[in-house]
């Protein structure tokens, strides 16, 4: 399987980029593949068009991770991933996975916030997306802390939400390979 996974140097990006070998890492950050910015990225650029051309499927991790970030931020993660599906349906990318977050729809109390609304409209973009002949998956990622001693400090809730790396693998590799 012929796997892209945008945000790939991200926090959850590079440990999924450590379970699926071989994939092409899109970022901003040194590292991946290829290197784009989401928002200002031309799909029609050979590079990127052929990438989408021969993928079987896709991950999107990029957006930002941080559920306080000004709305603006989390406008832009909908308009980028809004061009990505367009994009990725365009050139034939049979699946794509996006990572959504429990702030989607809080447990611990807090009131839903821009970042868990764009979380919710990057849902609605992939159902959309496997309404034609392509398929789509949504995952609630939860707590990924980018070093696990933060478990030792984190509140109840928090900790009760933390995914290691085998989840988070799981969790993915599942999405990638479950039937319609």
């Amino acid at each position: 399987m012929t796997l892209i996974i945008t945000g790939s140097e991200g926090n959850i990006g590079r440990r999924l980029r450590l379970a699926f070998p071989g994939c092409i890492g899109i970022d901003r950050a040194a590292g991946a593949e290829i290197r784009v910015d989401l928002s200002t990225v031309d799909y029609g650029e050979p590079m990127i068009a052929s990438a989408l051309r021969d993928a079987d499927a896709l991950i999107h991790l990029a957006t930002s991770a941080d559920p306080d970030a000004p709305e603006a931020v989390h406008w832009r993660a909908v308009s980028d991933a809004t061009r990505l599906f367009a994009a990725c349906a365009a050139q034939g990318v049979g699946r794509i996975v996006v990572a959504s977050s429990d702030w989607a729809a809080p447990k611990h109390g807090a009131a839903i916030n821009s970042y868990g609304r764009s979380k919710l409209a990057l849902g609605s973009l992939a159902a959309m997306y496997a309404a034609g002949p392509r398929s789509a998956r949504v995952i609630r990622v939860g707590w990924v802390p980018h070093d696990p001693a933060a478990l030792v400090a984190a509140p109840d809730w928090l900790r009760q939400n933390y995914w290691d790396d085998d989840r988070l693998t799981a969790e993915f590799r599942r999405a990638l390979s479950a039937e319609e």
